[in-house]
């Protein structure tokens, strides 16, 4: 399973920083504008997978000790002030996207088959009691970015903007 995840966790820093390679050249106004997605806009969306992304990243220690996210600026950031950070420019957006996934990645290389399965319990922030295999919540956060991630494209080409930028196939690791 850390072979998959590992490389998962590659592919969705590879795709993450395609799109910022997209995002990075087009008109900020365009990209936060109202398209009547759930997320409002390309970068609303992409706020979200990122968050998410934080968030996580944020929770991972709580099941691990020793991790090579502990002392790490992001994750000890206060996730308000990270999400405000966020979203104050699409340059900060994608300097936090590349900070996370530099994280996660780190983080998917350092822990164990052992850890992988084994089960953790968490809320929701609903505050939900879930109890999941620990890989099972790596997959998670994996999948939602590349579900955003195929969501944003739909709205990049509603707009034109050429983006053939996530196809796992089209990933070299």
């Amino acid at each position: 399973m850390k072979a998959l995840l590992s490389t998962f966790a590659t592919y969705n820093q590879a795709a993450n920083a395609a799109l910022a390679t997209i995002l990075a050249g087009q008109d900020e106004t365009l990209l936060r504008e109202d398209q009547g997605s759930f997320y409002k806009s390309v970068i609303g969306t992409f706020e979200h997978v990122v968050g998410a992304e934080v968030s996580w990243l944020k929770r991972y220690p709580t099941f691990f000790a020793g991790t090579v996210l502990e002392g790490k600026a992001l994750v000890a950031a206060d996730i308000e002030a990270t999400k405000a950070r966020m979203s104050s420019s699409v340059k900060d957006l994608l300097t936090v996207a590349k900070e996370a996934d530099e994280l996660l990645v780190a983080f998917i290389d350092g822990v164990t088959e052992q850890q992988l399965g084994a089960r953790v319990k968490y809320k929701t922030y609903r505050g939900d009691e879930l109890e999941r295999t620990f890989g099972h919540l790596l997959m998670h956060i994996l999948n939602h970015g590349t579900h955003h991630r195929g969501e944003i494209s739909a709205l990049l080409d509603r707009k034109g903007i050429k983006n053939d930028y996530s196809g796992f196939s089209n990933y070299q690791s």
